[in-house]
């Protein structure tokens, strides 16, 4: 009956006039690690299967994850790194610089670089002279930097917004990255080393304009939404741990789930807040708070919504609202069907720049059967309320 109660008050949506905290809530922050960190037990499985058999066959391959924005990439290439150190490998997160430059991958790997051997002299008074000689990481090609470097027990490698080495194709040292990424992807190092990239849907054409075209099975994933019982675990985390709540959190966890869609940026623009606002309250899960919190999340959502879609061209978001509006919801689209969409008054590379700024965007993302789609489902129903009408 109080469940009841509760959710009853909720679909009031009491706006911000009729509850407030009493102090403003700080800023909601859903980039980065997760704070707590739930699911994915499928990609972190395969993770620890691709560890297991760089350490037997003394090789490796390259894992990619691309997602749109705010699907929760960085937190879980976070949670690879420490599920990799607890088993003893050396992680180290690289720039794009260090996949050409010798000296700075040695240095994002924690040591030191000299190209060749370091001469030294000491003199005392018994010994007139002393010379030693060290090699420190002399190499003339970061391949070879990473043959010195990497231990037995393994080495990861980071590479995070991946869709940025696109820039590094065509130019003078195109090759000598071609050269370091086709080495760790095929496991010639004769080292246990793998990498694990994280960037944007456009990502895989990246790492193909650099020579990759084509992913061993299941080291190529799209990364969409969490699973629910993830979703309700992570609620659940921010409202007891760090909201310490008191009492039955289920009805709170139910009522923000059900905003959420189990995609991580939605959940840290509830959680966070809901947090705040419960541990402030002395842990009491009061109706009005609740309702607070919800429309502060919908808010947040509404403001990722916009954000997609800012710098994408009006004729753009109208043309994909449209195209939207005319297809049953949950149904994917092909390429060819978004790119005629998109090519009203525009010719074949100007329709195919706008389908990139929209994978690149996350207004649309690659799905695991291969089709597009609104990555998130309230997300397309914000586009087709906002730009599907026909005129």
């Amino acid at each position: 009956e109080l469940q009841w109660q509760l959710f009853a008050f909720m679909h009031k949506r009491a706006s911000f006039e009729d509850w407030a905290p009493p102090r403003p809530i700080p800023r909601v922050r859903t980039r980065g690690p997760a704070k707590y960190f739930h699911g994915r037990e499928g990609e972190r499985s395969f993770f620890a299967q691709l560890r297991a058999d760089a350490i037997q066959e003394r090789g490796g391959t390259i894992l990619l994850i691309q997602g749109p924005p705010g699907a929760g990439k960085t937190a879980l290439l976070h949670q690879c790194a420490v599920e990799a150190d607890i088993d003893g490998w050396h992680v180290a997160k690289i720039t794009n610089q260090a996949l050409y430059e010798p000296a700075v991958m040695a240095q994002n790997l924690g040591e030191p670089y000299v190209a060749g051997k370091q001469w030294s002299t000491t003199l005392d008074a018994r010994v007139v002279a002393k010379e030693t000689s060290t090699e420190l990481a002399g190499a003339a090609a970061v391949p070879q930097v990473l043959k010195d470097l990497t231990p037995d027990t393994g080495l990861l490698l980071l590479l995070d917004e991946a869709q940025t080495i696109s820039a590094l194709a065509g130019r003078t040292l195109g090759p000598s990255v071609t050269t370091t990424l086709n080495v760790i992807h095929n496991g010639d190092l004769g080292r246990p080393v793998v990498m694990i990239a994280g960037g944007l849907g456009i990502s895989r054409r990246a790492f193909g304009e650099l020579g990759i075209s084509r992913f061993d099975s299941g080291c190529m994933v799209n990364l969409g939404h969490l699973s629910r019982p993830a979703e309700r675990a992570v609620i659940r985390d921010w409202l007891l741990k760090d909201g310490r709540a008191k009492g039955d959190v289920e009805p709170w966890t139910q009522a923000i789930a059900s905003e959420t869609h189990g995609w991580p940026q939605h959940i840290m623009c509830f959680a966070q807040p809901a947090a705040w606002v419960v541990r402030n309250n002395g842990g009491e899960l009061a109706p009005d708070s609740l309702a607070y919190v919800l429309e502060r999340g919908r808010q947040g959502k509404a403001e990722y919504y916009q954000g997609r879609i800012d710098d994408v061209e009006k004729a753009t978001r109208s043309a994909v609202g449209k195209l939207l509006y005319s297809r049953p919801a949950g149904r994917q689209l092909d390429k060819q069907l978004l790119v005629e969409a998109l090519s009203d008054g525009r010719t074949p590379q100007e329709a195919q720049k706008e389908f990139d700024a929209l994978l690149h965007k996350g207004v649309i993302a690659l799905t695991p059967e291969g089709g597009y789609a609104v990555p998130i489902p309230s997300m397309r129903d914000w586009l087709v309320k906002h730009y599907g009408r026909i005129d």
